[in-house]
């Protein structure tokens, strides 16, 4: 499989964090606050010829349950996620969901609902064949939307 190469053909653009409640009485969730991270990649040009360049994708952390004592400050968040735990961590390249792990991100305070970003990415392209699995390093700024989405 040949390698994507992420780090030499893209970056990470500024991104939005939400929250959501969520519950689920069939599977016994009680109703949970939780995250979501949208962070789009500039556009670049995979390599994949099955599917149309340049690709414009992002990254997505979902079902962020970060119990936290005040759930619009990050500032000081260190997150790490494994294949075991319930963070859903992901990017959709090659046609394809493509499962990715955090192997750290570091959330700092610049302003009121704005953070850097510095993050350290597993993506396992290998997961559905797309390519080699590699480790995306980024930085970026992301802006929290204060509103609870229900």
């Amino acid at each position: 499989m040949e390698k994507i190469g992420l780090q030499a053909k893209t970056k990470a653009e500024p991104g939005v964090a939400e929250k959501y409640w969520f519950e689920n009485e069939h599977i016994g969730l009680r109703r949970t606050l939780f995250h979501r991270v949208h962070i789009p990649l500039s556009e670049f040009s995979s390599g994949l010829d099955y599917e149309p360049q340049p690709v414009k994708i992002e990254i997505v952390m979902e079902w962020l349950d970060l119990n936290l004592p005040d759930p619009d400050n990050l500032d000081g968040l260190n997150l790490k996620s494994s294949p075991e735990d319930q963070t859903e961590v992901s990017l959709y390249l090659g046609m394809a969901h493509n499962p990715c792990d955090i192997i750290k991100m570091n959330w700092k305070r610049t302003a009121e609902h704005i953070y850097n970003i510095h993050c350290e990415l597993f993506i396992d392209f290998e997961f559905e064949g797309v390519a080699e699995n590699e480790i995306f390093k980024f930085e970026t700024v992301v802006r929290l939307d204060p509103e609870i989405k229900e």
